[in-house]
């Protein structure tokens, strides 16, 4: 017998439910939605402060730091530009030394970066070590190109450049 009384308590509470649901239907005025849209916004950006007060917050940061602070900052900045300035130095080099891949290059500089001494020094001596990287590949792409100066002299050409020796062509 409870099974029943608990199957009668279960459809009375569904019952409820969907009644109590077609009641609540109810539609906003676009006013109505733009007054809820702008408290949600006030609630969200109570505890964000404006930009005039982080720029002076940042300022107080700012000046909190020590000379000390300042002064390991000065020397951070300082070494990262001189790490990238013997790094396109080192760059340079190998570019200048013929090698053109951009993926040989990157190699060769790490490479010869971590010997000891000068490094141009080591850039001659790895690319006599290591004759690949001095030889560039052409490959044939199939497609002709043409070039717009002069091979060689053509007939017009040649007979002026013998009758005026004294004028460039």
């Amino acid at each position: 017998m409870e099974e029943n009384q608990n199957v009668e308590t279960e459809t009375t509470t569904v019952e409820e439910t969907e009644t109590n649901s077609a009641e609540v239907v109810k539609t906003f005025t676009q006013d109505e939605v733009n007054n809820i849209v702008k408290e949600r916004l006030a609630k969200a950006q109570k505890g964000i402060p404006s930009k005039e007060e982080l720029a002076k917050y940042n300022e107080w940061k700012e000046s909190q730091k020590t000379q000390q602070d300042k002064y390991d900052e000065l020397v951070k900045e300082d070494g990262e530009k001189a790490t990238t300035i013997a790094n396109l130095t080192m760059e340079n080099e190998v570019l200048k030394a013929g090698i053109i891949d951009p993926d040989e290059v990157e190699f060769i500089v790490y490479k010869i970066g971590k010997m000891e001494g000068d490094f141009a020094e080591n850039l001659k001596n790895y690319l006599a070590d290591n004759p690949k990287y001095k030889k560039q590949e052409t490959k044939a792409t199939g497609v002709e190109t043409k070039t717009n100066a002069v091979a060689k002299d053509d007939g017009v050409l040649a007979i002026l450049k013998a009758k005026h020796p004294d004028i460039e062509f």
